[in-house]
């Protein structure tokens, strides 16, 4: 029997105060003796991993990482944005202003940036780390960045989720997952679907795919 938590951090924070956050949020939650396993979605993942080499005595309350979607190497959908690339015109509105406001994170995202982050944070080998990627082109057309995955992968020749490719997504030293035939936003459930309602689309909606993804995950811990 796992207690499941879900820390919340500020949406609009770098890398080194997202990751100080979360040490704190989970630190608080767990009794003596306890160790937590990690499932992080996209930037959590980054948050993590500075947590583990940052915050003093915290890799001693962690048993696993599990990383999803994480852009260890860093996001092209960052760059674009950052360098004003045509891809950036490509993005959907609701990604490009999340981002745009964000401008601690979406920098901490771009490649550069990440590469410096694996430069500066050499991880334990003592944490068990697993590495989850997406591929949109698997998902359906239900996906919410669909269309963006396939310009991703016109211009990096890479499988990806629609935000993070396939290479960025594992990482040296941590066991790799099949790949998840979701986008971005599927590997935590969204989907066009998501936004409406069954009753509304006349039709039966089935149990969102990721559930039995992250069942899989629990069960590996």
């Amino acid at each position: 029997l796992y207690q499941v938590f879900a820390p919340q951090v500020n949406p609009f924070g770098s890398i080194a105060q997202r990751g100080s956050e979360l040490a704190a949020a989970i630190s608080r939650v767990l009794a003596d003796g306890q160790k937590a396993h990690i499932l992080a979605h996209s930037m959590g993942g980054l948050d993590a991993r500075y947590a583990l080499v940052n915050v003093p005595g915290f890799v001693d309350r962690v048993a696993t990482l599990v990383t999803i979607g994480t852009p260890h190497q860093g996001s092209p959908v960052a760059d674009a944005i950052v360098q004003n690339t045509p891809l950036s015109a490509q993005l959907p509105s609701y990604l490009m202003d999340r981002l745009q406001r964000n401008a601690g994170a979406l920098h901490d995202l771009t490649t550069d940036a990440c590469a410096h982050f694996n430069q500066t944070t050499v991880e334990s080998s003592a944490i068990r780390r697993i590495a989850v990627a997406g591929d949109a082109s698997q998902g359906g057309h239900e996906l919410i960045l669909f269309q963006v995955a396939a310009l991703i992968g016109q211009l990096t020749g890479e499988v990806n989720d629609g935000v993070v490719t396939q290479t960025s997504a594992f990482r040296q030293g941590y066991t790799q997952l099949p790949l998840w035939p979701a986008d971005h936003a599927g590997e935590v459930g969204w989907s066009l679907h998501s936004f409406v309602p069954a009753q509304l689309t006349g039709r039966f909606l089935p149990a969102p795919k990721h559930l039995a993804w992250y069942d899989e995950l629990v069960a590996m811990l």
